[in-house]
């Protein structure tokens, strides 16, 4: 009895021993792990420890797909499926020499390849991932520097339609590129940039040899843009040197394109108009892809030029014009039309048959209920005429879109 009063005793001293020193410990303050940080617009936050301003977001996107096909062709898929998921990560913050930003964007595709051609039974890609977007940006009241894989400096608009297998030509693209952007005032801005145009698939091959030489230059790109109350417009212009792989100054050339684009709301009303056109000698992938939308049909060689050692080396000729409407004409309704024309004559060595013109025309419809969120339906066409000698094709599709934006 006296031992069991001994431990019991002693077990109540130990215990109020521990509990007077935990009463004397600090107690941690709360600590705000996130803080809103609304220097740049909605959704960015400090990353903690930082004075780093962090968005992160995404887009989810799923489509069904009908085109158009041969008949005879019965392993050809009419029918095919999209789903295509995006991560956004956007990070700002103020420094003594202005705004630097970081900005990456990537994303994974199952589903048809943007290369399918109508005809072929290859119509799925794989689920790799694809970096859309990384590039820097230092801002100040002078201007901006970007450096990294972004936009190119020589596109303006590429089309309302959705796109996916019948369209349009619609050939903008992402370039990695170093560019400096001058604020003149007044919404008036002007940029100098070097694009590597491999890094945007603009660096078409070069016919009989089969092959470019090697890279030497970037492509020297330029524009004046404004941005203003009724809508943007832009001039632009790129040179761009097409090398062919065999011997001899006579097989470099220097090729450029030039082009001018609008975007203007109808006063008054909820309908936009946007259009872009182009002329190019030796640059014809800064105005057109050769394809009604992405692989919906290809209309034949896509190339700077023809070279040989008999007669040298020759540009190709290309213009394009393409234009759309965008209006809200209900709440929570979207409508729009786009369409595309564009000629390509290759030098006199290729033949009439390599010549094309290439058209499509896309219209769609959404259903907009929430902020970042729609669905919708989209019907399109394309239409390739060829020279003498190339055999003419035409196809059409519908699609099913819904997307997220987050």
């Amino acid at each position: 009895m006296k031992l069991k009063s001994l431990l019991f005793g002693s077990a109540a001293a130990v215990m109020a021993v521990t509990g007077a020193q935990a009463a004397d410990l600090p107690v941690a303050e709360p600590v705000d792990y996130v803080r809103i940080c609304d220097a740049f617009g909605t959704g960015f936050y400090y990353i903690p420890g930082t004075d780093t301003c962090l968005k992160v977001g995404g887009r989810v996107r799923v489509e069904m797909h009908w085109v158009s096909s041969d008949p005879q062709n019965r392993s050809f898929n009419s029918y095919t499926s999209r789903a295509r998921g995006y991560v956004r990560l956007d990070a700002r913050n103020q420094t003594d020499f202005g705004l630097l930003r970081a900005y990456v964007s990537m994303y994974q595709t199952v589903g048809p390849a943007n290369s399918t051609l109508v005809g072929t039974a290859s119509n799925y890609s794989g689920t790799g991932p694809n970096l859309e977007n990384a590039f820097l940006q230092i801002s100040n009241d002078m201007g901006t520097f970007t450096f990294g894989h972004a936009s190119s400096f020589f596109d303006f608009w590429g089309t309302y339609a959705w796109n996916t297998r019948i369209g349009m030509d619609d050939n903008t693209t992402e370039q990695t590129l170093m560019a400096y952007t001058f604020n003149v005032g007044n919404g008036v801005s002007a940029t100098l940039s070097f694009e590597d145009p491999s890094s945007g698939g603009r660096r078409s091959s070069l016919v009989a040899d089969g092959i470019y030489g090697g890279q030497r230059y970037p492509d020297v790109v330029a524009n004046i843009r404004v941005d203003q109350g009724w809508g943007s417009a832009q001039i632009m212009g790129v040179l761009h040197d097409v090398r062919a792989s065999g011997p001899g100054a006579a097989a470099s050339e220097l090729g450029w394109a030039i082009g001018a684009g609008l975007t203007v709301g109808v006063p008054g009303t909820a309908f936009e108009f946007s259009g872009q056109a182009g002329y190019s000698e030796g640059a014809v992938a800064y105005l057109l892809s050769g394809s009604g939308g992405y692989g919906g049909i290809v209309a034949g060689p896509l190339t700077d030029g023809f070279w040989s050692p008999a007669t040298g080396l020759s540009l190709t000729d290309a213009w394009m014009v393409r234009a759309g409407v965008s209006a809200e004409f209900a709440s929570a309704w979207t409508a729009s039309i786009s369409a595309s024309y564009e000629d390509i004559d290759h030098p006199t060595a290729l033949g009439a048959a390599a010549d094309y013109d290439l058209w499509g025309v896309a219209g769609n419809i959404a259903w907009a209920p929430v902020s970042g969120f729609f669905m919708g339906v989209e019907a399109s066409y394309a239409n390739v005429d060829f020279g003498a000698g190339g055999v003419d094709t035409d196809a059409w599709g519908l699609m099913v879109r819904g997307q997220r934006t987050f």
